[in-house]
């Protein structure tokens, strides 16, 4: 009988038949293929079981493995069954030195321990969120179609896609302006990641011809440049709202495998008419360049649309936005907001889920009727159905500013830019609350960045009227009041410069007044100003009563440009007269902004 022990035994046993190799190789072998299939099954968009079965079955296959190594041996002759141990040929093994026994058991126990770090490290990740990206780009589609007036077709179903996949609670998507800004720069996939602070990128291309439209997508990788997924549709063009949301649900799936495809609806409020669906993209880009003229036309296309489709829910609700933006840029539009009420209001009746329409009708209740509560539920129901909804947080802070909650507005602002940092709006927007909670470096920066990006209507009247608490010279504040009114079509915009050392000035002699006072005149007969704008001048140029005189008879109109006086900081030296006072009981607003009594803890506080 052997002196070796019967573990010894055992062990010499399991190298003689090969069981230590065959642990050793299977176990390395399974790890590489549970890792690989782990990154590379997800980006050919299999279903995401197809990791979890890899896994398993290199689990369930490694017992198989070792008792075939156990009975089998391979021999020049091929495989045999391996003949019983002789005692003295276990005793010769158990009796090898350590540096021959151990490698082979060491090499086990690697093997074994890799497969099962590849097994748990695989198994915990097939939860929800593993193999997914959560958060998109979408950029403009090439238009391949010949005609220069498609782009607004294939810039409309990009947008539309936007839209789509904002309603998706678990995905980030990057808002249309920032997007859109990235067009024909030449950025590889990688600096758009960054850029936009998502992980994939959308692209494609629209080639239409008469009633068809083919339109190829491809979702990428922005770190590795993988393709993700990619397809192509041959449809018919009055099928465009069924390929949109074909479209944005093979995203979803390819994104979020976990959503499948059973999620509900993501593109609302449609239409299958192909003409009123050309005019909506067509007065919808319009709508995004904020220009007056563009607005008038983007008014006249959106009527056009929802004549040709009443039921056209998103028409109504781009109308009423149309509407909107011209009445706070034009004087002449204001007859037509009561118009825009109604459009918002029809769009929430055809579709109660469309958040576009529930956003429209809250910008609307606050800006032209202060009716505060219902702007707070309309905007806070079109974030709820479309979390990434960039303008509707910009648009909530707003509202909650001139209510004097500052701090909750910034944090609203601050996620509106995280969705979309290129946009000057987005930039302006944050800039005007910072502006009103005092945090002015921040403020110019801000303010700056949205001039560098191209809008100058909102972000240069700011560095004029509060230039000296941003910490600009006279000269600065001059150059952006020239800016301002050359922006807005002044007649002669270096009529403005005189407002730089006038505004810089603590005490500007009478000479440097009068040019002033002159200067605000000039521009309000060319239209440059706002009501706001012309009593925030007067204000700070010392005429108190002729500032009280604008705002009164602002408060008379239907005005949609008058709602921060409650919390301008310009309007400061009002706030103790009492007609200032009344004022703004009457139209319902704060009378300055009280830090102290601002007692929201913002999220990231909490």
């Amino acid at each position: 009988m052997s002196g070796a022990p019967g573990y010894q035994r055992f062990f010499a046993e399991l190298k003689r038949r090969g069981v230590f190799r065959a642990a050793a190789l299977y176990g390395t072998a399974a790890f590489v293929a549970i890792e690989a299939s782990d990154l590379v099954l997800p980006r050919l968009a299999v279903p995401e079981w197809t990791v979890t079965l890899v896994v398993w079955l290199a689990i369930v296959g490694f017992p198989v493995a070792m008792v075939l190594a156990w009975t089998y041996e391979r021999t020049p002759a091929g495989l045999k069954t391996t003949d019983p141990a002789q005692t003295v040929e276990l005793d010769a093994i158990a009796a090898q030195p350590m540096r021959k026994r151990w490698p082979a058991g060491i090499a086990a126990l690697v093997g074994i321990m890799l497969l099962s770090l590849g097994a748990w490290w695989t198994l915990t990740r097939t939860g929800p969120g593993a193999s997914t990206y959560d958060s998109i780009a979408v950029l403009p589609f090439a238009n391949l179609s010949g005609d220069p007036d498609n782009v607004f077709f294939s810039d409309g179903l990009a947008e539309e896609l936007i839209n789509a996949l904002a309603g998706v609670g678990d995905l980030k998507v990057a808002g249309r302006t920032s997007s859109f800004a990235l067009r024909d720069q030449n950025l590889d996939l990688r600096r758009i990641g960054d850029t936009l602070g998502v992980e994939t990128v959308l692209e494609g291309s629209v080639r239409r011809s008469a009633d068809r439209v083919r339109i190829t997508a491809q979702l990428i990788d922005a770190e590795t440049g993988f393709h993700l997924w990619s397809d192509e549709y041959d449809r018919d063009i009055t099928d465009i709202f069924l390929v949109q949301e074909e479209l944005a649900r093979a995203i979803v799936r390819a994104m979020l495998p976990r959503l499948g495809g059973d999620s509900e609806e993501l593109h609302r409020g449609g239409t299958s008419d192909v003409e009123a669906y050309d005019l909506f993209v067509t007065g919808r880009q319009k709508w995004y360049t904020r220009s007056v003229p563009l607005l008038w036309e983007a008014v006249d296309d959106l009527e056009a649309a929802v004549a040709l489709d009443p039921n056209f829910a998103l028409g109504w609700s781009g109308l009423a936005d149309a509407i909107d933006a011209l009445a706070y840029r034009d004087a002449r539009a204001q007859a037509l907001v009561p118009r825009a009420k109604m459009a918002a209001q029809r769009a929430v009746l055809l579709d109660p889920d469309l958040a576009e329409g529930w956003a429209s009708w809250g910008v609307l209740a606050f800006e032209a009727e202060q009716d505060w509560t219902t702007a707070e539920l309309a905007l806070k129901r079109a974030i709820e159905l479309k979390p990434s909804y960039a303008w509707a947080r910009a648009s909530l802070g707003d509202m909650l500013r001139q209510r004097g909650r500052v701090k909750e507005a910034i944090e609203q602002q601050r996620m509106a830019l995280e969705l979309d940092p290129l946009s000057p709006q987005a930039n302006s927007t944050l800039g005007l609350s910072l502006a009103v909670a005092g945090q002015w470096e921040e403020s110019r920066a801000r303010y700056e960045r949205s001039v560098a990006r191209g809008e100058e209507s909102g972000a240069q009247p700011a560095l004029m009227l509060w230039g000296v608490q941003m910490g600009l010279t006279s000269d600065e504040i001059g150059e952006n009041a020239v800016g301002f009114a050359r922006t807005m079509g002044a007649g002669d915009p270096e009529v403005a410069r005189v407002l730089g050392p006038a505004i810089a000035a603590d005490d500007p002699d009478d000479a440097l007044l009068g040019a002033a006072l002159g200067s605000v005149a000039t521009l309000i007969a060319d239209s440059v100003l706002t009501l706001q704008q012309i009593a925030a001048l007067y204000t700070r140029l010392g005429d108190h009563e002729t500032a009280l005189d604008w705002l009164v008879a602002s408060s008379a109109g239907t005005s949609l440009s008058t709602g921060i006086v409650g919390v301008d900081p310009s309007l400061d030296p009002l706030r103790n007269d009492p007609r200032m006072q009344a004022l703004m009981d009457e139209m319902g607003l704060p009378n300055g902004y009280d830090p102290a009594a601002d007692t929201y803890v913002a999220e990231e506080e909490r």
